[in-house]
């Protein structure tokens, strides 16, 4: 192994351990056989100068984007962009085409390819917005390559192309949109052809929360009539489990032009997180307020559920508020919440799965909001458990179009899980987390952009993976006196 290899390993083990030049310089100075801190950041921005002349990052500035072309190899860029406290900070952006042609080699090139010749490329865009402080939001755009299956759902396989400051709004995104435009249709119409002439076909894909997802599609806000994403149902029909909604649209619904129209409706794919973490939410929230209403809840309930979660390895248990005094629970995390179900964490399912999963789901809903039978207080009344105005967006969406899209994706060879927001939510938690937690201590104020810095950063893990440059090194050393090897 080479110098420079070791030290680009040292150079990615101290991205991936987010050891700062200050820390590393501490921790060689008492492992006298470490490189110096000169040469790691030296050679970090070397690394720096050799991606980024194949990956460049451009920068833009959100406010004056309606002039620009869409031409991703324009070398015009807003230099001296700071970022302020304005509703629309600034942005910064790389080309889909370029880390396309970057990476076909890498996923064809594994000793189990990803794909092969003939394949077409399944690429799914992605978006989310995070909070940065009490004014600001972090807002990402991602792609990842489905035909990596599993591998999507880890955050260093969702890949960012366009990082802003600012709200998640149609205003903004329609104008980050146009960057992306002319390539999008490209590569739709065209395909990409790599360095060894291999022609590929693209198929895009759009997954995201229902916040970010009815903006793209340009569809009306949650308070709206008719709000769903596939159909025209509206807010008093979604209880009703007899009627029969596919999705073809909702033209009722529609106010604006949709912000990426090379992705195809039925290529809108629900994501299943977000269906899950919202429709848990209802169901707890509605049981346990009916318990606690009976008096021998702390007596009779209390404990059996607690024991229950904690038979699944969830931590889960009641209190009492302090100020009221009134009972409320543990909020459960996503992951935990997955531990209650089975049906999104198979990598596929049958048809036969699929009917009977639909059947039940329907079967749920319409027990959900089953009304009272018989006279209301009599001692043959059987009583209803909620109002059918608490069946939700959500619930419409679990029982009128997923299993549509479970069998849509099933013949394409893929499967609903990998459409998950989670590693995308992931990425932009550890982004905000690594790069907003600074000082403008001595001024704060930079050349450059926070997001820039992020898909620099992003660059560097591109530049490790194109190069197989190793995390960790295995020395052997012979004891002189026996003769063993020991590593």
């Amino acid at each position: 192994m080479t110098i420079q290899t070791k030290l680009d390993a040292i150079v990615r083990v101290c991205d991936k351990a987010l050891l700062s030049h200050d820390g590393y310089r501490h921790l060689a100075a008492v492992v006298p056989s470490l490189f110096r801190e000169y040469l790691v950041a030296d050679r970090q921005n070397k690394i720096n100068k050799l991606i980024n002349t194949q990956i460049h990052v451009e920068i833009f500035n959100i406010e004056d984007i309606d002039q620009f072309n869409g031409d991703n190899n324009s070398d015009e860029r807003a230099s001296d962009t700071l970022v302020n406290n304005n509703e629309v900070g600034n942005g910064a952006y790389c080309s889909l085409s370029t880390l396309l042609k970057i990476l076909i080699p890498v996923w064809k090139g594994r000793e189990n390819p990803v794909i092969i010749p003939g394949d077409i490329l399944h690429i799914k865009l992605g978006g989310d917005g995070r909070n940065v402080g009490r004014k600001q939001n972090h807002v990402m755009v991602t792609f990842c390559l489905l035909n990596e299956k599993d591998d999507v759902l880890k955050p260093n396989h969702q890949y960012s192309i366009c990082l802003y400051i600012g709200k998640e709004k149609y205003e903004t995104l329609d104008k980050v949109g146009k960057i992306f435009a002319l390539q999008l249709a490209d590569l739709k119409e065209n395909g990409i052809i790599d360095d060894d002439g291999i022609h590929w076909p693209v198929e895009f894909y759009f997954s995201g929360d229902w916040k970010f997802t009815y903006i793209i599609l340009g569809l009306n806000a949650p308070n709206s009539e008719y709000f769903y994403l596939f159909c025209e149902c509206d807010a008093k029909s979604r209880h009703n489990m007899d009627l029969f909604w596919m999705p073809t649209g909702n033209t009722k619904g529609k106010k604006r032009a949709s912000l990426f129209p090379v992705i195809d409706l039925l290529n809108y794919i629900p994501d299943e997180l977000h269906i899950l973490l919202r429709i848990s939410d209802i169901l707890m929230e509605c049981l346990f307020r009916d318990l606690f209403k009976k008096n021998d809840f702390e007596r009779n309930f209390k404990e059996k559920i607690e024991k229950k979660m904690n038979d699944i390895n969830i931590h889960f248990e009641f209190y009492r508020s302090s100020a009221r005094g009134t009972w409320n629970w543990t909020s459960l995390m996503g992951p935990e919440k997955k531990k209650c179900y089975n049906i999104f964490l198979k990598p596929s399912h049958t048809e036969a799965e699929i009917l009977k999963f639909e059947e039940d789901a329907k079967n749920w809903v319409r027990t959900f909001c089953r009304p009272t039978i018989g006279q209301m207080n009599s001692a043959t009344a059987i009583p209803g458990l909620y109002r059918k105005d608490d069946v939700t967006p959500y619930m419409h969406m679990l029982t009128m179009h997923v299993p549509y899209f479970m069998r849509r994706l099933k013949e394409k060879g893929l499967s609903l899980r990998l459409f998950s927001t989670s590693s995308v939510e992931k990425k932009n938690h550890d982004q905000v987390r690594l790069f907003f937690g600074g000082t403008t201590m001595g001024g704060g104020k930079k050349k450059l952009p926070v997001v820039y810095d992020i898909l620099v950063f992003e660059n560097r893990q591109i530049f490790y993976l194109i190069n197989n440059i190793p995390n960790e090194i295995t020395c052997r050393n012979i004891n002189i006196y026996n003769g063993e090897n020991t590593i």
